[in-house]
């Protein structure tokens, strides 16, 4: 039987979000980062759908190589994060994550969410349906994201972005993370 972690969902600010990445702020840029020699900065247009099940998730994303801005342009999203694994080399089967301090964080039009390098996160739509810009990394010839797949359950996208890791928590540590709306 696998443990319900419940994360409060709290308002995007600046210093709550510190442990995760930057908020954007008038007057304070930031940059899109890949690693030398692993593809390029890319953004694209995405959407998510609302779906009942979605606060209840059993995966999480983590990257390396670049990070990623998350800008909703309609309707909110949920973005839920976890600081970077102390652990890098352990590789995904043992990346630590520190379950005391996920953060849920409701990011509105207007508002743009920086994640740092490893930072465990997902997304969700908080109403029916949240387009969003995505600044990511991709590699020449790669499409846009599959995001139905990354809403909840994410295994379909492992084959086609290698660069991500896709932790399914729930096999790894019996544990599945809810969001409190």
């Amino acid at each position: 039987m696998e443990e319900t972690i419940k994360v409060k969902l709290q308002p995007l600010n600046v210093e709550a979000f510190r442990p995760y990445g930057q908020v954007l702020e008038s007057k304070q840029p930031i940059f899109p980062e890949v690693e030398p020699g692993e593809g390029h900065v890319a953004m694209e247009l995405l959407r998510l759908k609302y779906r009942p099940n979605a606060k209840r998730m059993e995966q999480l994303a983590i990257h390396f190589s670049y990070n990623q801005k998350f800008i909703p342009v309609q309707g909110a999203m949920v973005l839920l994060v976890a600081p970077p694994p102390r652990n890098r080399e352990a590789g995904p089967a043992t990346y630590e994550l520190d379950y005391e301090r996920l953060a849920a964080f409701i990011v509105e039009p207007g508002q743009a969410a920086h994640i740092d390098k490893g930072t465990w996160h997902n997304v969700l739509a908080l109403g029916p349906e949240c387009a969003f810009i995505n600044v990511t990394r991709k590699n020449p010839g790669e499409g846009t994201s599959q995001i139905e797949a990354i809403e909840g359950r994410i295994e379909r996208v492992q084959t086609t972005r290698s660069y991500v890791e896709f932790v399914d928590l729930k096999k790894r540590d019996t544990r599945v993370i809810e969001i409190e709306l």
